[in-house]
């Protein structure tokens, strides 16, 4: 079909911009012919009885003929359109004879410039927010009538016809996300490589001053005066132990990077763990003239290393945010429930409010910034309670403060096991 251009006003309904917005989220112009459409545009010509039917897309300045029977479709300007004027009426729009209808008159599909068209019909194409795109539209060179179950039948093959669009909509979306799928797990990847070897120049960084640890402290723990001071010797061991478990973790950490960060999964006494934290954290408990309690504490399932982290950063946590206005105590204690064993740390410091409590596993996050630190501890935290498919639950400690609650699925609960990192 021909174009005509010339410099005649259309109507541009209320809505145009959302319409516009609307019109480019679905995709259809410029694309591919949408395969559903030609048969639903044949139905529509056959069901009114004329030979031709298109649909017909208003963009900003053109119209857009999609699935053209009886004629091949293409474009013309907007202000050419017929569907441009009958988009903007409140119903659709039935025709007889075109030639004496004042709104089509002097249309050039009309008057002879690009057609003779007497009969036409439009049934308004629209979105589920109700803005027009277009309409389906079925036209004759002679005039014409419809019935009342004909125009009923263009009705719904218009709604047909968004069915049909809205499909291609959601084909689209469906491909971005994938699309955003793939880069992002192509990310991940180059991500992974990244940590991995990140995670062993630290490991291998630290290991080196370690080293020179561990030879000075094991010296020290031959030297007579020291074997013979009791107190002394005590320190010796503590510091020996200390960094002999530094330097495994450090090893599982190097290990654990080289694996993508795969926990591996085995019994874990909970206690144990608890008590080589507290030796671990003894001087800063000490020095905040905190008092620790730990009850009695289940085996779970789970990573080692990653649950010792998870206990350090809590008890760690929960020194630092101590109430300045009353001794500080933390209490460790775990039961075995239904869902799995459960394991809460409670002490009676400042607290975190309710509204803070999901963001302060966010990495970063830092409520109270006079109270040193980087703000990654509890994301951490969140992200082995993911890796252990475990919930965290922040609560508040009766009399005031926080109580962090982790629980720890049972093997057999186990669904799926997140990879951290």
């Amino acid at each position: 079909m021909t174009t005509s251009t010339r410099d005649r006003a259309f109507p541009v309904p209320a809505d145009e911009q959302e319409r516009l917005r609307s019109l480019a989220e679905y995709g259809i112009v410029g694309a591919p012919e949408l395969p559903d459409l030609p048969s639903v545009v044949a139905l529509a010509a056959y069901v009114c009885g004329v030979p031709n039917a298109v649909v017909n897309i208003i963009g900003a300045t053109q119209q857009h003929q999609l699935g053209a029977y009886g004629f091949e479709g293409g474009a013309c300007a907007r202000e050419d359109s017929m569907c441009a004027i009958s988009m903007v009426e409140p119903e659709m729009v039935v025709v007889r004879d075109a030639t004496l209808d004042p709104r089509f008159e002097q249309n050039p599909f009309v008057t002879g410039e690009i057609n003779h068209v007497r009969f036409y019909a439009s049934a308004q194409l629209r979105d589920r927010d109700g803005h027009v795109l277009g309409a389906l539209c079925v036209f004759d060179q002679k005039p014409h009538d419809l019935t009342p179950q004909q125009r009923e039948g263009l009705d719904k093959l218009a709604r047909m016809v968004m069915d049909v669009i809205d499909l291609h909509r959601h084909s689209r979306l469906l491909e971005q996300a994938l699309d955003q799928v793939h880069r992002t797990g192509r990310e991940l990847q180059r991500s992974n490589a990244s940590l991995q070897h990140f995670a062993g120049q630290v490991s291998h960084d630290l290991k080196n001053p370690l080293t020179g640890v561990l030879g000075f402290v094991a010296m020290l723990a031959d030297v007579p005066a020291v074997a013979a001071d009791p107190i002394a010797k005590r320190s010796v061991d503590k510091a020996l132990s200390s960094a002999t478990r530094m330097w495994r973790m450090i090893e599982d950490v190097l290990s654990h990077a080289s694996v993508g960060g795969r926990p591996s999964f085995t019994d874990v006494s909970l206690d144990s763990v608890a008590h080589q934290v507290v030796d671990d954290l003894a001087t800063s408990i000490a020095a905040a003239r905190a008092t620790v309690e730990i009850e009695p504490l289940p085996t779970v399932h789970g990573d080692v290393t990653q649950l010792r982290v998870l206990i350090q950063n809590l008890v760690s946590n929960a020194v630092k945010f101590r109430d300045p206005g009353r001794p500080c105590r933390i209490r460790l204690t775990g039961e075995e429930t239904p869902a799995g064993w459960t394991l809460s740390i409670a002490d009676n410091g400042i607290g975190i409010p309710a509204e803070d409590r999901p963001r302060v596993l966010e990495m970063f996050t830092r409520l109270n910034t006079d109270v040193e630190g980087s703000g990654i501890g509890l994301a951490t935290c969140q992200r082995i309670v993911e890796a252990h498919d475990a919930a965290l639950v922040i609560d508040e400690t009766p009399g005031g403060g926080t109580t962090m609650r982790i629980t720890l699925p049972k093997p057999f609960d186990r669904l799926s096991l997140v990879p951290l990192g």
